[in-house]
C-alpha cells in the first residue's frame, strides 16, 4: 500500500510483546496480515505499522499466542476526522476540499502537444477548440481516436498522431512530412529587362540570350537577356524559335543620392523623482485598481503576469504592474561633436538597410555640413545590386 493510500484508509503503530512472539510473525505470514517496519525493541517485544484494517483480523492471532498489543500511535484521515467532528466548519471544509479535487480529476486540464513544427501549437489548439475539445472537458467525453482523425483529415501534413489520456493531461504525438525544397514551377516564356540605369558589372546567365555583356552600359527598359531562342540547321539557317523563360543573375553598379538633415535643438527628458509601483487585476475585460493609462510627464512601463494553470491553460485573470518615473523636459543643442556623431549613426542605419536589401556599397563620397541651426548630410554613394524584371509575353 502506497503513501496515500494509507493515509486516506488509516494506519497503526503497535507495540507487541510476549514469550510467542516469533509464533505470532509467523501466523501473520500465514494469514496474510501485512506488519511494515517491524523493529525489534527486545527479544519479546517488537514494534510494527498496520492498517485498520489488517488490525481486526490480530485477534484470532492474539488468542492463539497469548501476546501483548498496545496501539502506540494513531495516523490517517479516519483518525483526523474523528478528532475534528466537533469542528464542524473545518470538516466540511475537507470533504468540499476532497470533493472538488474528486471533481477536477475527472477533467482535462493540459493539453500538451509534442513533434509539431510545421503547425504550430496554438494553431493546433484553436482547431481542437473548434472542435469541443477545450482545458476543463469531461475526460469521459474526450475521444483519442477521434482526434486522431479530425487532425489528419483537416492538415494533410500531418502523417501519424497519437492521443492519449494520462491522468487529467491530454498528451498528442503528432508526426509532419518532413521538410522538402520547394523546386520553382516551369514559367511563362520570358525577357529579362534592365530596371536600372548603370553599368553591368557581372553576369550569370542561366537560360536564354544575353543581349549585353560585361562593361556595358544599361537603361531601364533595355532588353537584358532574351527569351526567343533561335534554331538554326547545319547552314545556320533559322529553322524555327523557341520561346523560354529568360533566368539570369546580373549586377550593375550605379549612384545613388544621400540627404539626411536634423535640427540641431532638441528636448531630452531627465528623471524627476523616485519611480513609484502600483498594481491591479485584470479581469477580462475589467481592469481593477491603478489606472494603467499613460500620464504626461512619467515615464511608464506596464508588466502583466497571467495566471497559468498548465502549460497551455491560462485563465483570463492576470495581476499587473505599473511602474511610473516622473521626468522634466529639458531644451539642449547638440555640440558639433554630438551632431557629427549622430549624422554618423543615421548613415550608419542607412547602409544596414542597404545590406538587407542586398545592395553593396562600393563608394561613398558624404560630407556632413553644420550651419547655427541644423546638420545637413548629403552625397552620393556607387552601389552594385541585381538588376532584371521579367518581361513576359506570348508567341505569336
Amino acid at each position: 500500500m502506497n503513501a496515500p493510500e494509507k493515509f486516506l484508509h488509516g494506519f497503526l503503530k503497535i507495540s507487541v510483546s510476549g514469550d510467542q512472539l516469533e509464533r505470532f510473525l509467523n501466523l501473520c505470514h500465514a494469514r496474510e496480515v501485512p506488519l511494515e517496519k517491524i523493529c525489534h525493541q527486545s527479544e519479546q517485544n517488537i514494534t510494527a505499522y498496520i492498517s485498520i484494517n489488517d488490525f481486526r483480523k490480530l485477534i484470532p492471532i492474539h488468542r492463539k499466542t497469548r501476546v501483548r498489543i498496545h496501539i502506540l500511535k494513531k495516523r490517517g484521515l479516519p483518525f483526523l476526522l474523528y478528532k475534528s467532528r466537533r469542528r464542524k466548519c473545518f470538516l466540511t471544509g475537507i470533504l468540499l476540499c476532497a470533493a472538488l479535487l474528486f471533481w477536477l480529476s475527472g477533467h482535462i486540464w493540459n493539453i500538451h502537444i509534442d513533434g509539431n513544427v510545421k503547425n504550430s501549437t496554438p494553431q493546433l489548439l484553436e482547431f481542437l477548440d473548434q472542435q469541443g475539445i477545450i482545458h476543463g472537458i469531461r475526460r469521459n467525453k474526450v475521444n483519442c481516436s477521434q482526434i486522431a482523425t479530425l487532425l489528419r483529415q483537416n492538415y494533410p501534413d500531418i502523417t501519424f498522431v497519437s492521443a492519449r489520456v494520462q491522468g487529467t493531461r491530454l498528451l498528442l504525438t503528432i508526426q509532419e512530412e518532413a521538410l522538402t525544397e520547394d523546386f520553382p514551377k516551369s514559367e511563362s516564356p520570358c525577357d529579362l529587362v534592365s530596371d536600372l540605369d548603370g553599368k553591368i558589372v557581372n553576369m550569370v546567365i542561366r537560360n536564354g540570350i544575353p543581349m549585353v555583356k560585361t562593361g556595358d552600359i544599361c537603361k531601364q527598359g533595355d532588353i537584358l537577356v532574351s527569351g526567343k531562342v533561335p534554331i538554326l540547321n547545319d547552314s545556320q539557317e533559322l529553322v524555327r524559335t523557341e520561346y523560354v523563360p529568360a533566368d539570369a543573375d546580373i549586377y550593375v553598379r550605379h549612384q545613388i543620392a544621400y540627404y539626411q538633415e536634423f535640427s540641431l535643438s532638441y528636448e531630452k527628458k531627465l528623471t524627476d523623482g523616485s519611480p513609484k509601483t502600483s498594481w491591479y487585476l485584470h479581469a477580462g475585460n475589467w481592469i481593477l485598481g491603478a489606472d494603467t493609462s499613460e500620464k504626461n510627464r512619467y515615464f511608464t512601463s506596464v508588466e502583466e503576469f497571467p495566471w497559468k494553470i498548465t502549460e497551455n491553460f491560462v485563465l483570463p485573470l492576470s495581476f499587473g504592474k505599473i511602474t511610473r518615473t516622473p521626468y522634466k523636459v529639458q531644451k539642449a543643442v547638440y555640440t558639433k561633436k554630438q551632431a557629427e556623431n549622430k549624422a554618423a549613426a543615421q548613415f550608419k542605419r542607412y547602409e544596414k538597410q542597404l545590406l538587407v536589401r542586398e545592395i553593396q556599397i562600393v563608394d561613398s563620397d558624404i560630407s556632413i555640413t553644420i550651419d547655427g541651426t541644423s546638420c545637413i548630410t548629403k552625397g552620393t554613394l556607387t552601389v552594385e545590386e541585381a538588376c532584371g524584371k521579367k518581361h513576359f509575353f506570348y508567341k505569336s
